[in-house]
């Protein structure tokens, strides 16, 4: 082939190449042309998403809520394709936005098991779940790495629960545990972790509620109605205000302040179920300065707490018809590394050296508002005799009884 035909040949392939160009600058002219006589601005389209709060559930967990977003004209149906022997859907359907709810059968055999569901929407767009039932234990609401877990504390009247939470990331974490009396209306403990994950400044809620009224989806700003584990009528009616008792607050188990993260995390501190009736000069005066030192006790190994009341004397008071024990003491314990950044979990400390605990009790009176924090330290082992409950579950036994001894308020600054 010749130097003259080759160069003929790319000029051809040249004027092509213009030709195509100049049709796709038309096409795009006109494509904009049509656009911009549109009254609608374009906008992207919103992709759809189906979210499970969690993929693992104990063996006690009934209910799971997932929720549903997208561009607003799509709907969704749900189904159940396998583990259908155990888990439904409340659910088969809904429109974008809307929540969708498994229900399963509390797990007795003591192997796991696994059930899948599909959502799928009406885009064609579809998202399969795993979720996995713990088998049955003797602790199915408790972790080994939880270290604020007491010892299961047993009685027909008592109901263990842990509210569970969003961090910052969206991973979902534990808030904290309660072993709840339904014939005192009072928890017995309240267990949670002090960790910098649930410091913010999102402020005092005062979203005042029973347990488990709502749930809150940040995503979508949306109250979605639960079912609670514990009947409204066996929890105190706080949500319309105070005890109506002269001198009482509706006291803290948990404090409000150490959990600051986000909406849904301070809500849960509202709720009756971490409330005890607490003698209102000592609540906003001693017991209050003890929850700030507990605060700054905090460490990146976590903190943890166990808040408390004990009943020794035969107080009730009434309140909007419910009839509630009124705790004759209040108490805290705390415990963490010495160090406080080990990386270790409390049950894979081997030494009693390592660990550091300490207890504090007062009287839920004027009596108790005039003690000092210092007045008032005592060790654990004295509160486990009083309360006839075993703390710090996680603890190893051969360092147990030497840790739970400890009474040294110089170790945390006092």
């Amino acid at each position: 082939m010749t130097i003259d035909i080759i160069l003929k040949s790319l000029r051809n392939i040249n004027l092509r190449i213009k030709s195509i160009n100049c049709s796709i600058v038309a096409m795009l002219m006109l494509t904009l042309t049509l656009c911009s006589c549109n009254d609608e601005p374009w906008k992207p389209t919103l992709p759809s998403k189906a979210v499970l709060s969690e993929t693992t559930i104990s063996s006690e967990a009934t209910t799971l809520i997932g929720t549903t977003s997208g561009e607003k004209d799509l709907r969704w149906v749900a189904a159940v394709i396998t583990g259908y022997n155990f888990c439904s859907l409340k659910e088969q359907s809904g429109s974008v936005g809307t929540p969708f709810t498994l229900v399963f059968e509390e797990n007795t055999t003591e192997a796991d098991r696994t059930a899948e569901v599909q959502i799928r929407f009406t885009d064609g767009f579809d998202k399969t779940f795993t979720i996995k039932q713990l088998a049955t234990t003797e602790y199915p609401n408790y972790d080994r790495a939880w270290g604020e877990q007491p010892h299961y504390t047993s009685g027909a009247q008592l109901l263990h629960k842990t509210y569970f939470t969003k961090d910052r990331s969206g991973k979902s974490i534990r808030n904290y545990s309660i072993c709840y009396d339904t014939e005192k209306l009072v928890s017995l403990w309240v267990a949670y972790p002090v960790h910098s994950c649930f410091n913010g400044s999102i402020g005092r809620t005062d979203a005042w509620s029973f347990d488990d009224y709502y749930y809150y989806n940040n995503s979508n700003g949306q109250y979605i109605p639960t079912d609670p584990v514990i009947p409204q009528e066996k929890q105190q009616n706080i949500a319309a205000g105070g005890y109506q008792t002269s001198g009482l607050d509706r006291g803290h188990m948990l404090p409000s302040a150490s959990r600051q993260s986000d909406y849904n995390t301070n809500a849960q501190t509202f709720y009756a179920t971490n409330m005890m009736p607490q003698y209102s000069n000592f609540n906003q005066g001693v017991w209050g300065n003890l929850e700030g030192k507990v605060r700054n006790w905090g460490c990146s190994d976590t903190l943890f707490v166990v808040t408390g009341t004990l009943f020794e004397n035969s107080n009730y008071i009434t309140a909007r018809g419910r009839t509630i024990r009124r705790p004759s003491h209040a108490y805290k314990i705390v415990l963490r590394t010495r160090s406080g950044y080990t990386g270790k979990s409390i049950s894979d400390i081997t030494s009693a050296n390592d660990i550091k605990c300490i207890g504090f009790l007062f009287s839920n009176d004027a009596n108790g508002a005039a003690t000092s924090i210092e007045g008032a330290a005592v060790s654990v082992a004295d509160i486990e005799k009083r309360a006839g409950i075993k703390f710090f579950r996680n603890l190893r036994e051969e360092i147990a009884d030497e840790v739970k001894s400890q009474k040294r308020p110089s170790d945390w600054g006092l």
